[in-house]
């Protein structure tokens, strides 16, 4: 399993400075099929300078959630690393 993309993101309107809420479309490929399944995540700023990243499946996934909640993290923080997020 690969997390190829995120597409439709959308920042979500909060008052708290520190926390970006996000709502998305995640693409990924297993067993040579590519499928779409809807995600919301949070980037939360920590004191420290780190940054918190959670993320939740919207819909039912045909896959393990633990192992694809964790890529999902990692390609995530990538991202907002390299600045791509809105």
């Amino acid at each position: 399993m690969k997390i190829v993309d995120l597409t439709n993101i959308l920042r979500k309107d909060t008052h708290i400075y520190y926390r970006r809420e996000f709502r998305a479309d995640a693409v990924f490929e297993i067993m040579d099929q590519t499928k779409s399944v809807p995600v919301e995540f949070v980037l939360e700023h920590k004191p420290t300078g780190s940054v918190d990243v959670s993320a939740t499946i919207v819909e039912g996934l045909d896959y393990p959630v633990m192992p694809f909640v964790s890529k999902l993290k990692a390609f995530i923080a990538e991202l907002d690393k390299r600045g791509a997020l809105p």
